[in-house]
């Protein structure tokens, strides 16, 4: 092709116009990354996002959230702290980071009650607290917290052998306690014998499982207690004594004789359950406090209740079992448990906790019933989701439905569980194969520069 002078020109303008597109390009490119801020996160679990429980209680925040780290003047961490605390700003615009040097600002420091410099100040409207790290779990217990319009009073009666909240025995509640007081609800404990008033204040009276008979009046006090409109949990084991006949009447509800027993060894062999009297509750259904539930809860020694009718009372399940459960009431030692109705035995599917509610005054009171109190203690609370559950059912009564718990996320990749056998191919390899291996090759090309 004969390239003459009109050719050249249009190839030069061809060149120019191509150059021009491209800058206009880059400098559009430019301009979108500064309009628009784009992320993803590719890792597994999605660890680097905030969980759907953190995004959904900010979402229950409606006030601004100013966060003030007080921390050196120390480019690397600030830029750490603002990468960290943007994973909140994503989900909440107005929630407003600043730094404070302590050393230059001490009076400052010691208004928001820090006591040592790497502390984050949180406010939330005119309520402040002051947190140690910026761990996703630490920073919603903090929110939870500040996110409550006022004191909850959480009252455990005692004085009857009931489970006690600040017990680190595997039987006491001490793990309970824990994480209630981290959500911000203040626990008491309450002995009507000693102090025959039970508080005005009072958000939610607990009654834990007593292994021994409450009075008469202490019977009557609690009646009155509901009676006013106040919100109570009740914990009921099988062999709880009797002596409560007017509060379970007042309420409307029966517990059903005998112990829930799932005999299914081809489940208990999965979930790792040794005894038939641990029943596992896998279906959840539309209760406020069994939602977002998704593995299994495990309840050992519980028993059934059902709900009556003709009262004031809206009851709902919240815990049922499953099918195969049945409500055993002959001994659980020493033969083959198995279903008997001649026996008294109740067939499944069976309540295992109960909620009612109704209007009072103008405003909901609601009530908990739960057939069985070892769920919540030392030694059982870290099953499954029982700690969950035990979240949810707290803020529930306390009128918090907003408040759901808040699981901290993991890395799923992070541990590697290898068996003894394993470990021992691992080992041999290593400490034997590797070493006289190499040192098999190195003898051969020893020996062969050697022949040359």
């Amino acid at each position: 092709m004969e390239i003459t002078s009109q050719s050249r020109w249009r190839l030069r303008l061809q060149n120019g116009l191509f150059v021009m597109l491209f800058v206009v390009v880059i400098g559009l490119l430019a301009w979108l990354s500064t309009a628009y801020r784009f992320q993803a996160d590719w890792t597994a679990g999605n660890r680097n996002t905030l969980s759907q429980d953190s995004q959904q209680l900010l979402a229950t925040i409606a006030e601004p959230i100013s966060i003030t780290a007080f921390v050196p003047e120390d480019a690397t961490l600030r830029a750490r702290i603002e990468e960290t605390l943007g994973k909140y700003q994503r989900f909440k615009p107005d929630l407003n980071l600043s730094f404070s040097n302590p050393d230059l600002e001490p009076e400052r420091a010691q208004a928001a009650g820090v006591t040592s410099t790497g502390q984050l100040a949180v406010r939330v409207g005119e309520r402040t607290e002051t947190v140690d790290d910026m761990s996703e779990q630490t920073l919603a217990e903090a929110l939870q917290r500040l996110a409550r319009d006022g004191p909850r009073w959480v009252v455990f009666l005692e004085g009857h052998d009931e489970r006690d909240p600040e017990a680190e025995i595997n039987p006491g509640f001490s793990r309970l306690n824990d994480n209630l007081t981290r959500g911000g609800l203040q626990v008491r404990t309450l002995n009507l014998i000693r102090n025959p008033h039970i508080p005005d204040n009072t958000t939610l009276l607990v009654i834990a499982s007593p292994r021994k008979a409450l009075l008469p009046g202490e019977v009557a006090k609690l009646r009155d207690y509901v009676r006013g409109g106040g919100n109570l949990l009740w914990l009921r084991d099988p062999d709880e004594p009797a002596g409560t006949q007017p509060l379970t009447h007042e309420l409307g509800i029966e517990f059903i004789d005998g112990v829930l027993v799932d005999a299914n060894p081809e489940l208990r062999e999965m979930l790792g359950i040794q005894h038939p009297a641990v029943v596992p509750v896998v279906d959840y259904g539309t209760h406020p406090v069994t939602e977002g539930l998704t593995a299994q809860t495990l309840f050992p020694f519980a028993t059934a209740l059902a709900a009556g009718t003709g009262t004031d009372w809206s009851a709902a399940p919240i815990l049922t079992t499953l099918a195969r459960t049945w409500s055993e009431t002959g001994s659980l030692t020493g033969k083959e448990i198995s279903f008997s109705s001649q026996d008294g035995d109740r067939a499944g599917p069976l309540t295992l906790a109960l909620g009612l509610t109704r209007e009072l005054g103008g405003l909901e009171q609601r009530v908990a019933l739960v057939g069985d109190s070892d769920f919540l203690a030392n030694g059982y609370i870290g099953n499954g989701e029982n700690l969950a559950l035990a979240s949810n059912l707290f803020n529930w009564l306390a009128h918090d439905d907003e408040l759901i718990a808040i699981n901290p996320k993991g890395a799923p990749d992070t541990v590697l569980t290898l068996g003894n056998t394993q470990i021992f191919a691992v080992a041999f390899f290593f400490l034997t194969v590797l070493p006289v291996a190499l040192m098999s090759v190195g003898l051969v090309i020893w020996l062969r520069r050697r022949r040359r």
